[in-house]
């Protein structure tokens, strides 16, 4: 509990909805897989997106901090074309609706019709706005946050107001709600790629995207404070009379 009335909560939820572009089959979808983003070793790119249910924080609440937790569970072979090459990972914020899927295997599999591919975010009747989606247009301009990764684990993209903002936004209207995108920073080199939980992933084993949402509530007026308001700006109303 904050002073001033305010009560403060935390809460934690997962992504309901999650899916990855793959430039190297660009009408596969990946949204029953793992998810991948980066460049593999063959110099094909993906991007991962993942979109959050935020129905479990109250009407009214005030975003004071959002973070995002991933695990990334396979980088590339050392053995193949170099190895994995580290590298920033950024989320963006989306600007355009797109179609979870159920595409399989490693890379995907052909996409039904409204699933998420490279070319098409719905596909079969919307295409990104540029083969891969576009910055500036299919997602934001400005990352929410950025995070350095490397070997097998979890990592954390803290928050920041962008972020908190992107969450606030959301609460406020939820039809403009369609999640994250993550993009790597370093899409020429070979080897950034990297495999991340998702909610397809096979046992369950490797947990999902994760939103943490710190917010507060500010309770609202009961009748009797509002009754006591009304007779005091009265009162003050006489005495200025007098």
């Amino acid at each position: 509990m904050l002073c001033g009335g305010l009560s403060a909560a935390t809460v934690t939820v997962p992504a309901v909805a999650d899916t990855s572009i793959f430039e190297g089959n660009k009408d596969f979808n990946l949204g029953g897989t793992t998810l991948v983003s980066g460049t593999n070793q063959q110099y094909a790119r993906s991007k991962a997106m993942f979109r959050f249910d935020l129905g479990s924080i109250p009407e009214g609440a005030l975003v004071t901090g959002a973070e995002v937790a991933l695990y990334v569970s396979r980088q590339p072979d050392p053995d193949q074309h170099g190895g994995a090459a580290n590298s920033d990972f950024s989320l963006y914020r989306l600007l355009v609706s797109w179609g979870e899927g159920t595409g399989s295997l490693a890379t995907g599999s052909g996409a039904a019709l409204g699933d998420a591919t490279w070319n098409d975010r719905h596909y079969g009747s919307t295409p990104w706005a540029s083969a891969g989606a576009l910055i500036g247009q299919d997602y934001a301009e400005t990352a929410s946050a950025t995070t350095f990764v490397s070997n097998v684990g979890s990592y954390l993209w803290p928050s920041s107001p962008t972020m908190a903002g992107d969450v606030q936004g959301w609460l406020d209207a939820p039809e403009t709600n369609f999640g994250f995108i993550l993009v790597n920073q370093n899409e020429t080199a070979l080897g950034t790629g990297r495999r991340f939980g998702s909610t397809g992933e096979p046992g369950g084993l490797v947990p999902p995207p994760l939103l943490t949402v710190s917010y507060t509530l500010v309770p609202e007026p009961s009748v009797a404070g509002l009754f006591l308001l009304m007779v005091a700006g009265l009162t003050m109303i006489r005495m200025r009379r007098i």
